[in-house]
């Protein structure tokens, strides 16, 4: 016999006996006690997860209708905002008028009608020229800008007057003055 027949014969009789022991080895592995041990704990892990799920959706059941109550709340403040919005607008539109309409009548008020000059007398004898004084023309009064009226009306507020008194005090309209301390208040 040759070396190359003694190796073919070894290595056939290595693989019959690899073949019944990986045979005996998946017997081993698949009986049924295996099988039950792999089947029980696949149950549990079922039963587990069946547990954690209908927890989980009861937990989002019962939030469902907070979450409904929520948003219906949320909706009424909402539309309630909007309304209050609307309505300080127009609020405002309308102080910002009557604002304008008070201060441009005390303007009027305020400022004395210019006259028309006299007309001059004819011009006299150059020996007797009396001397003429010359006036200055008045300050002009400033208007103070938004801001300041703003200032000075929280200050004001601040103090304890009414709106009657700052009103008067600062010369404008009570609607401003109501205005602004309104706005004031949501500070």
């Amino acid at each position: 016999m040759s070396v190359f027949n003694i190796i073919s014969i070894i290595c056939l009789s290595l693989c019959f006996l690899m073949f019944f022991y990986f045979k005996w080895y998946i017997k081993k592995c698949t009986s049924d006690s295996e099988l039950e041990k792999y089947r029980s704990e696949l149950k549990k892990l079922e039963s587990d997860i069946d547990a954690v799920t209908d927890r989980n959706l009861q937990l989002i059941e019962d939030s469902i209708p907070k979450l409904k109550i929520l948003l219906e709340e949320t909706d009424q403040r909402i539309s309630v905002y909007n309304n209050e919005l609307g309505r300080s607008r127009a609020s405002e539109t309308l102080y910002t008028s009557l604002g304008r309409g008070i201060r441009a009548a005390l303007k009027t008020i305020e400022e004395p009608a210019q006259e028309e000059p006299a007309p001059l007398p004819p011009e006299p004898p150059a020996a007797v020229i009396p001397a003429v004084t010359v006036q200055a023309p008045p300050p002009e009064v400033k208007i103070p800008s938004k801001q300041q009226i703003r200032a000075a009306i929280d200050f004001l507020i601040n103090e304890g007057l009414t709106a009657q008194d700052i009103a008067a005090r600062l010369q404008i309209s009570i609607a401003e003055v109501d205005l602004a301390m309104n706005l004031f208040k949501r500070k």
